[in-house]
Formats: structure tokens, sequence, C-alpha cells
């Protein structure tokens, strides 16, 4: 067996470049530019070395799979921390639930539109995608009944689930020893005290090792964009296929903030939209440009409590709340434009019953949403590992997520605010007055230094 010089050189170029992406993070390069940069750097290096970049794959390859990994505890974990901090029967029963349906709700909302834009406008057509290792003919003859999907959905063993990436039924399971919690909370908190402690180490723990992986991600651009185009990038028509799903990303998230929330607002608030709308600028275009649901949170507490009359109790529940379950842009329309884009891509055969079972998959991954940076990565690589399709799709499309995570933070942000109004209205805590009162004050600027995060 010969010696490939070709594909040395190709690892030792990219080799090279690890080596300036290193040093640009340490001097707090901006992580954006950096993917795109990354992106222009795999696609030149796939160019060059054209069928010869076998060596540089398994970076790529190792990225997907630690991925992969943690989806499931920092899903579970998630889940545990949000719903545990109800602290009481009370507010489990009353501001509790009535925030996880309406934030539920708007992205249940968000996937419909996701679905139906992605569908309309052929989202990865054309495309030809060549992933290592899939055989798309193996998605053709994996589909089963409707009835074995939802029986799929209830634990059997929570320890073989996990280990087979059946996340609906983990979901599951860790909502039932959630709300055991607070049941058992509220009669003896002390009891109890020492399992919340623990979830909250864990929680901080795996948020911690979230932010390693994500800044994995430009590494894994330069090898799965230099393998893909040096396999015909250029010729596949993948590049006009990603501007397509931005574009519509973009359409979609417009939609789904103004139009959807305005008749959300009318029917459920009896709130003015447009009104609605002027008032919560502030925070929209904060997060818009943050892109940080959670770096938007001071601002978004203080418009609907000073500009939208909903109760402190409400807006400093259900806004926080938003940022880990719902999230209509990174959490719903993203990952399903996501997922399609690989079904139609990979030529995979998806009728009804399938997009069913991606609309239901989605909704229920997104009890599960974790607010670190890199959120819309992690929740479309657990919404893709649900309905079995190859996380290599979701890497490819890294690029343009970067900046579509302008607009998911917004629609993120706008449907969290949007719940709040709906339940403060249920529960009689919003305030008309205040929301009848012009507002003239403007309001503190974000400080600057926001982790970046949908």
């Amino acid at each position: 067996m010969s010696f490939d010089f070709l594909s040395a050189a190709a690892l030792a170029v990219v080799l090279a470049i690890y080596v300036g992406i290193f040093v640009l993070r340490r001097r707090k390069a901006d992580f954006t530019l950096t993917i795109l940069g990354c992106l222009l750097a795999g696609g030149l290096v796939g160019f060059a070395f054209q069928g010869h970049t076998d060596w540089v794959l398994p970076f790529g390859k190792i990225y997907v799979t630690v991925l992969a990994a943690i989806v499931i505890p920092l899903i579970a974990v998630s889940i545990l921390s949000s719903v545990t901090s109800l602290g009481s029967i009370r507010q489990l029963k009353g501001i509790g639930l009535k925030s996880v349906l309406w934030l539920m709700v708007t992205n249940a909302v968000a996937i419909v539109l996701a679905i139906g834009l992605g569908l309309v406008f052929g989202v990865g057509k054309n495309s030809n995608l060549v992933i290592e290792g899939v055989d798309a003919t193996n998605f053709e003859g994996s589909t089963v009944s409707f009835s074995e999907v939802l029986i799929g959905f209830f634990p059997r063993n929570i320890f073989y689930d996990a280990a087979n990436d059946h996340i609906i039924p983990v979901i599951l399971f860790t909502v039932l020893i959630a709300v055991a919690y607070v049941l058992v909370a509220s009669r003896d908190r002390a009891l109890v005290a020492p399992f919340k402690d623990l979830v909250e180490a864990v929680k901080a723990i795996i948020f911690k090792a979230v932010t390693f992986i994500i800044e994995l991600t430009p590494y894994a651009v330069v090898s799965l964009v230099a393998v893909q185009s040096s396999r015909g990038f250029t010729n596949t028509g993948i590049i006009w296929s990603l501007l397509v799903l931005l574009a519509v990303s973009f359409i979609a998230f417009a939609i789904d903030t103004w139009a959807v929330n305005a008749v959300l607002l009318k029917s459920f608030a009896n709130v003015a939209p447009l009104a609605f709308f002027r008032k919560i600028v502030p925070a929209q275009v904060v997060a818009f440009s943050t892109q940080s649901s959670t770096g938007t949170l001071p601002v978004t507490t203080r418009i609907l409590t000073e500009r939208v009359g909903v109760s402190p109790e409400v807006a400093n529940f259900t806004a926080p709340l938003g940022t880990t379950i719902g999230m209509p842009g990174c959490a719903g329309i993203w990952p399903v434009l996501t997922a399609i884009y690989g079904v139609h891509g990979l030529g995979i055969n998806y009728g009804v019953r399938e997009y069913l079972v991606l609309a239901v998959m989605a909704l229920f991954v997104s009890l599960g949403t974790a607010g670190v940076p890199g959120t819309a990565t992690v929740v479309t690589a657990s919404v893709l590992t649900a309905v079995g399709l190859p996380l290599e799709v979701m890497v490819l499309t890294i690029p343009i997520s970067a900046i579509a995570d302008t607009g998911r933070t917004a629609t993120n942000v706008t449907g969290a605010m949007v719940a709040s109004t709906i339940v403060a209205h249920s529960e009689r805590e919003l305030d008309r007055d205040v929301f009848g009162r012009p507002h003239a004050r403007r309001l503190d600027p974000q400080p600057a230094g926001i982790p970046a995060h949908a």
C-alpha cells in the first residue's frame, strides 16, 4: 500500500488551520465570524485536495460522536432543573403548568409552520448530500406503524432507552421524577433538598461540558466541509440549498414572530398585537444583536412588568422558563427545517406519518432545551437523533446556523414574552392600566459581554 502524500498534505494543512483557530479563540475572536472563516477554509482545502481528505474526516466524526453522547444527559438535567424550580404544588398547578403549556403551544405552532414552509420551498432538494457512511436506503425501510411509535414513547428500561438514544422515553421518565420531587417537596422540602442540590450541581457540570464541546465546532466545520467539498461541494448544489434553508428560516421567524403571535395575543390575552409589538421592540433588538435569550432576560422582564403590565410573579417565572422550554426559534423552526433539509438532501422517502413523528419528537425534545451557548446545535442534534437522521447534516448547516442565530433568538424571546402575557391574563395578573400607558422612559442598554446562544 503506497503512502498517500496528498492526503498527508491535506491533514497537515487542516492541522495548521486548527492552530490558527486555537489562537483566534484565545484572543476572543467572534465565534460567528470564526465559524464563517472555517467554512471558507474547509471549502478551500476540499477544493485543493479533491478526493484526498479521508485522513481529515475523523476530526469531524469525533465531534459528532461526542455531541451525540452529551444529548441525553443534557436534556434530562435541563428538565429536572426547570420543573424542580417550581417548588410548590400551587405553582405547579397554576403558573407552572400554564407556563409550560403556552411555551409548548408557541413551539408546536412554530413546528407546524416550519414543516409547511420546508415542504413548500423544497428545502434541501437537489443538494444531493453525500455523507460518509450514510445509506439513505436504510431509512426507507425503517418506518414503523404510528401505534408502535406511540408505545415507544414510554420508558421500559431507562438505562436501555438512554443507551439506545430513545430520547422521548427519557424525557417522560425525567418529567415523572421531577413532578414527584415537587409533590414530595411540598410536604417535606428538607427531605428532598439534597436531591435538588445534586440536580443543580450536575446541571452546572453538564453545562460546562457542553461549552467545551461547542468550542470544538469550528474544528469540526473545517473537517466536514473539507470532506464534503472534496467530493463535489460546489457541483452538488449544496451551497444554493444552504442559502435556501437560511432564507426560509428567516421567513419562518418573521411569520412566527409577528403573524402567529398576533393571533395568540388577540385570541387568548385580548391584547392589541401592534401595541404589544411596539412595547417589546427593545427586547427583540437586544435578542437579535446579542443572540442570547438568557442575556436578554433583564430587558425582557422589565418590559413585561413596566410596559406590558405582567405581574413580577409571572414575568420572573415564565420568561426565564422560556429560555429552557419551548423556544420556537431554536427548538422548533431551525431543527425541523434542518431535518427536512436532510430528508430531501439524502433522498429519504418521508410521508405524512414520518412528518407527524418528526413534529411530535421536536415538541417533546423542546422540553429539555438547555439555556447554554450553542443551544440550537444541541437541540438540532437531539431532534435528528430522535428521528434517526445523521448528525452530519446538522454539522453541514452550522455556518449558516451562526447567521440564523440572530433571528432564532428574537423569535425565542418574543415567544416567551407572548406566553408570559397569556399566562398573566389567565391568572388575572395582567395590569391593563400599565399596558395602556405610553412608554417614554428608555430602558438601559444591554451590558456587553453576553455569551451568545439562542
